[in-house]
């Protein structure tokens, strides 16, 4: 029996119609457990006005790559599984929440919501509908920024994470399975659990019910702050099981002023691979104690490798520390902003050493385009760079375009990251001077591109439409 670990939204509309009408042809039945507290049904009630309802629309409904899989904030390789690849499927729509920070219209949901969207949907309590536009994403915390043009609006009091404890009663209000305005309840089981492939980020671990649906919710205290963000569920069968995990609200406010700020979150990184050392691997190391961060692959030409950093070394800390854990590392050098000197203890076959590396800027996370823009962006929607003499040998190509990210009509076309595009047609395009001279002459807009693309070993052509 294999734990899967699944985010949130993950249901299409036809299956969410028949839940709705069973449950709307089910008798009332009595309770048996007593009402809450006069004052916490207080509380509670005073929360209905922050919590939105999110509708996201995708460009065009199509099965998961790993690729978008392992971009949902979390690695689904480490989280997921392999069963969960061949289970999760792609919507073409989709219902979660949110909550608002601000009264001119500032929303706090989940990155993996709103990633890859083609238009998203505001929906208030009071039943007004906005739409949405994504001012920035972070796929690391798995937090994204909305913004609605409305004002006036009730604001969420944020309350502080850092002090949870276990045991303490929490809330949770959201739309699961599309049910607006639910309220469920429970405790705080972990108030920081860190999860393998979770990016140094420690989640809050609850027993409180939550289901595809409430992704980006808030999760209140018994004051009525949020103290988190709901963001994902243990599961065996796709539905609740007794634990939800939620994005503390220190993380995820902070990652939302800068997001606000920049419209991206500036974090530093080493250009190596890691994971955490277990204590079997450490022995094996000659180390007593696991806990650490193991380098398990060091990035071509990346400031790792420049500082000489190799696959296989022990990072025990940064300054004076030898005893740092792999979540702190991975915080220590997310905090840090491109250009920072870091001086780290390394343990190398059987001694300490120290290695002095200069951290570069983690590449920022990007929404998508908006529906109606596809037209408008050059090259296709291909960002691209060109082939060095080494690739090109490697390759067995005389040139080409390397496709860097693909958006719009490219991506709807078929071209993925990594292709390599070496023809427009029957006109070879070695260069992205070449490209755009092929592309200009290549009329009407109304009659398809066809692209020449390289990818894995195999050549095919690919028609892209010019105009929705």
């Amino acid at each position: 029996m294999t734990v899967m670990l699944l985010p949130l939204l993950r249901i299409g509309m036809c299956g969410l119609a028949v839940l709705l009408a069973g449950a709307a042809s089910a008798q009332p039945v009595a309770s048996s457990t007593s009402p809450p507290p006069p004052e916490l049904a207080a509380t509670v009630a005073r929360q209905f006005d922050v919590v939105v309802t999110i509708g996201v629309a995708k460009p065009e409904p199509d099965r998961l790559t790993d690729e978008e899989l392992d971009g949902l904030g979390f690695s689904a390789q480490d989280l997921v599984g392999r069963g969960a690849r061949e289970r999760a499927q792609p919507v073409s729509g989709g219902v979660a929440s949110g909550f608002i920070i601000s009264s001119d219209g500032h929303i706090i949901t989940n990155a993996h919501v709103v990633a890859d969207v083609a238009m998203v949907t505001v929906r208030l309590r009071d039943g007004r509908t906005f739409r949405g536009r994504v001012i920035g994403l972070d796929k690391r915390s798995d937090v994204a920024l909305l913004k609605i043009d409305a004002s006036g609006l009730a604001v969420a009091s944020i309350g502080n994470s850092a002090g949870l404890i276990a045991g303490e009663s929490v809330f949770a209000v959201g739309s699961p399975l599309g049910l607006e305005g639910t309220v469920t309840a429970g405790i705080v089981s972990a108030p920081r659990r860190a999860l393998p492939g979770s990016a140094g980020v420690p989640l809050i671990q609850t027993d409180v019910a939550v289901n595809p649906g409430s992704s980006g919710g808030p999760l209140f205290n018994q004051r009525g702050e949020v103290v988190g963000m709901n963001t994902m569920i243990f599961s065996l069968n796709g539905g609740f099981m007794g634990i939800s995990l939620a994005v503390p609200i220190d993380v995820a406010a902070a990652v939302a002023n800068e997001l606000r700020a920049n419209g991206r979150v500036h974090r530093g990184e080493l250009g190596a691979m890691i994971q955490e050392l277990t204590h079997d691997l450490a022995l094996s190391f000659g180390l007593r104690e696991g806990g650490h961060a193991l380098v398990t692959r060091v990035v071509s030409r990346s400031v790792a490798e420049h500082a000489g950093l190799r696959s296989g070394d022990v990072l025990l800390g940064v300054g004076e520390r030898t005893d740092a854990t792999y979540q702190e590392l991975l915080q220590q050098v997310a905090g840090t902003r491109a250009g920072t000197r870091m001086s780290l203890n390394v343990w190398r076959s059987g001694a300490m050493q120290r290695v002095t590396i200069v951290t570069r800027e983690a590449p920022p996370d990007l929404p998508a385009e908006p529906i109606g823009t596809y037209r408008r962006l050059p090259r296709l929607g291909l960002q691209m760079s060109e082939l060095n003499d080494q690739r090109r040998r490697a390759l067995r190509v005389d040139g080409g375009l390397s496709v860097v990210r693909a958006q719009g009509p490219a991506a709807r076309g078929g071209v993925v990251q990594f292709d390599v595009v070496v023809a427009m047609g029957a006109q070879p395009v070695r260069t992205l001077s070449e490209f755009d001279l092929a592309l200009a002459a290549h009329a009407p807009l109304s009659k398809p591109v066809a692209l020449l693309v390289l990818r894995d070993g195999r050549f095919r052509y690919l028609a892209i439409q010019q105009a929705d």
